[in-house]
Formats: C-alpha cells, structure tokens, sequence
C-alpha cells in the first residue's frame, strides 16, 4: 500500500502560499482559516499588512478594526484605524479618539505622535539582502561582515527594534507607557542612547509595519541594507511582498545540532538531551525545506554552508558578492564595522567589539556528538535529504566562483 503522505497544516499552506508570493491563494487560505477561527489574529495581521504592502488600504482595514476590536492596546492596529479615519476627512485628534476610545492619556499621545512623524522610507533605487536560516546558523557574523562592504549597512536582526525588555522577558512595546521609559533592545554598536534606532523611530516602525526595510536604510543613510531576521517568518512579517535577495545560511546536520547542544542547559540527563537532539533534528529540516520549496523572493537566492566558508572565506566570499551583486573588498574578513545593527549572537559581537571589529574567522572544530546523537542524524531521511540539496545548491555558488 502506497504511504499517504501527512496532512499540511492550513496555517502553513497560507505560509507557503506568502513564501511563493501567490497572493491571490493566500487571501483564499485566509479566508478559509477565519471561517474556522475568527480570532486567529496572527494570520488576520499577517493578511492586514500584505493588503498594505499591496496598497489596498481599505481592505486592510476590515482586519485592522477586527485587531483593534479584539485588544484595544493593539497599536499598530490602532494607528491604521486611526489614519483610515483621517483619510475619510476627520481631525488627527478625533481620529485618535475613534480609533482607541479605552485608550489612557499615553497611548493617545503615543498615536497622535507616530501619525504626525511617520519614519520616512528610503526612496529611488535599493537594494535588501536577507540572511536567512536557523539560529546558531553563523549569521551575526555574515551580516557584520557583508554590512561593513562598500556602500552596504547592516541592522542584525531587525525584527527586535520594537522589542523591549519587560516582565523579565522581551515583548512588543507598551505604549500605555511612556516612551522615556521603554527599555529597549539596544543597539549592538552604540548601546541604548543609540541616535539611528532612535525611541521615536522605533515607535514609528511599531505603528506602521509598511516599507520595513526601506525605512531602516534611510535611517542608515545606505541603498544596500543587509539583515540577519533569518527566519522565513520574521521576512514575511517585515516585508509580505518578499522585495529582497537572500543568503539562506546553513551548517552540516553534525555542526548545527552542537551549535544548538552549546546552548541548552547543562546537567540534565542523557534522555534529555537525546529528546532535543530528536526534536532540533525536525525543526532543522522543515525551516530549512521552506527555503528550498517555497522560498521565491523577487530577488535572488544564494545559498552557503558556513563550514565550507570558515575554510575558505575570501574565495566564497567573492562567490556571495558576484551572485548578490554586492561591491567586494577583501579587507571586511579582517576588520569590519557594521552598521547600527541589533540582536544577533551575543558572543559574536563581544568578541568583534573587544577586538576593536577585528575579523576572526577560525575553522570548526569537530562537533565531537555523543554516538546516539550521531545515530539520530544519520537516521533521519528528512534531515539528509534537506542536506543533501542544500549542499547541492552550496554547489552552485561555489561553481559561480570559480566560473
């Protein structure tokens, strides 16, 4: 009997259908996921800032009242009812008070203030390249670096510029509270007081998803900006209409899972670490497969295995700039300064600004896996075959470099 291949989720089959930028199957998805669950605010977001993205404000705007209705300190929902009410003629203040009447005296204020400073969006020619993969994939180091070639810029991983720290944990900001008091996720480079990822930029961006990327380059001052949002999730949230090239960043099944291994807590039983080397094992192939079948950005894709990079960087270098039509210099494998970028792996940068960005590229050591998590990577079908055409693509670039 013929195996019957398991079911999609619906909500994937509506990722997927963003990833390859069909739209029209996507509105279709949509609608068939509210019709089962009216209140499924993360795929009615998502849909929200595609019609924007589309510039079709007024349908957005169905999905913008439905966030607002469902939690009144929604503020990036509040701010398109807001300016969906001025648009029809009314004054910013009656707007404001339309658009959230359960609203204290802050958030109003905070609403009044992003609508009247909208961050600009860099206009004319520009150009976005994405790292993308999983996490502990080496993509702190790449967007440092490609951010330091001529005329590029890097931001990290953009997606924590309206992150602050709350509660002891890392949320969407709070504009019930004043904005002075905001602790925000800080830049890399210059610390809090950071004057690029200034507050009032960073509530701007909270209101208004649209022009993500752009808006970040002109704060910039740059037409090459480079990101390391790495996943597929976090580049169809900052930008639906996909306006990017990408280099999807990948380890070898037996480097990415010690990666992860060095972050779990230490001292836990072997069956602890046997069950996570099992889940991370499914986790890794499945992001990795949605940029080999679904990823389809108006740019263009590049893939690289970074441990064929720490081997040989200028060469693969040079390959990523030539594909990704970026300017090369050499000098950025020894010495770079990013730009204003965020978030990223912690140790990585501590190590780049102790070294005043000196560039330290080092082979990997052998992963040294015990050899029941050596047994489970071999025998995972789904994760060897995602390698095996992930290093099928790897290929190509090397091929593009030595053409």
């Amino acid at each position: 009997m013929a195996e019957i291949a398991p079911r999609v989720p619906i909500r994937t089959l509506w990722s997927n259908a963003r990833s390859e930028r069909n739209y029209d199957q996507a509105a279709v998805i949509a609608d068939q996921i509210f019709a089962r669950n009216p209140q499924d605010d993360f795929v009615r977001r998502g849909t929200a800032r595609l019609l924007e993205a589309l510039a079709r404000p007024e349908e957005a705007a169905v999905h913008w009242r439905a966030l607002r209705d469902a939690n009144s300190s929604d503020f990036e929902a509040a701010f398109h009812c807001a300016r969906a009410e001025m648009a029809r003629g009314m004054k910013i203040a009656d707007a404001v008070v339309r658009a959230a009447p359960d609203a204290g005296a802050v958030f109003q204020g905070a609403l009044v203030d992003a609508l009247l400073h909208p961050a600009p969006a860099l206009e004319g020619e520009f150009k976005h390249v994405a790292i993308a993969g999983v996490s502990f994939c080496g993509s702190t180091l790449l967007d440092r670096v490609l951010g330091g070639l001529p005329g590029v810029k890097s931001t990290g991983e953009s997606h924590w510029i309206t992150k602050v720290h709350a509660d002891n944990r890392y949320c969407e900001i709070d504009m019930s509270v004043p904005l002075a008091d905001a602790k925000f996720v800080p830049c890399t480079v210059c610390g809090a007081g950071c004057e690029v990822l200034s507050r009032s930029f960073r509530r701007s961006l909270a209101a208004d998803n649209t022009n993500w990327y752009r808006k970040i380059a002109q704060r910039h001052s740059t037409q090459v900006l480079v990101s390391a949002d790495k996943g597929l999730r976090n580049l169809l949230d900052k930008d639906p209409l996909l306006d990017l090239s990408a280099l999807v960043v990948f380890k070898s099944p037996e480097q990415a899972w010690r990666s992860q291994l060095n972050k779990l807590p230490v001292g836990k039983d072997r069956d602890y670490y046997d069950a996570e080397c099992a889940k991370y094992v499914s986790v890794w192939a499945k992001n990795y497969r949605t940029f080999l079948d679904h990823f389809k950005p108006q740019g263009t894709v590049a893939f690289l295995n970074f441990d064929a990079f720490t081997k040989s960087p200028e060469t693969l270098l040079r390959a990523v700039c030539a594909r990704l039509e970026l300017a090369f210099d050499p000098g950025v494998l020894h010495r770079t300064v990013p730009g204003h970028a965020i978030g990223g792996n912690g140790g990585s940068m501590k190590r780049l600004r102790a070294n005043d960005y000196g560039v330290v590229i080092e082979q990997l050591p052998d992963p040294a896996l015990e050899p029941a998590h050596q047994a489970i990577i071999a025998d995972s079908t789904a994760m060897q075959q995602t390698w095996c055409e992930l290093m099928s693509r790897h290929r190509m670039l090397e091929n593009h470099a030595n053409a």
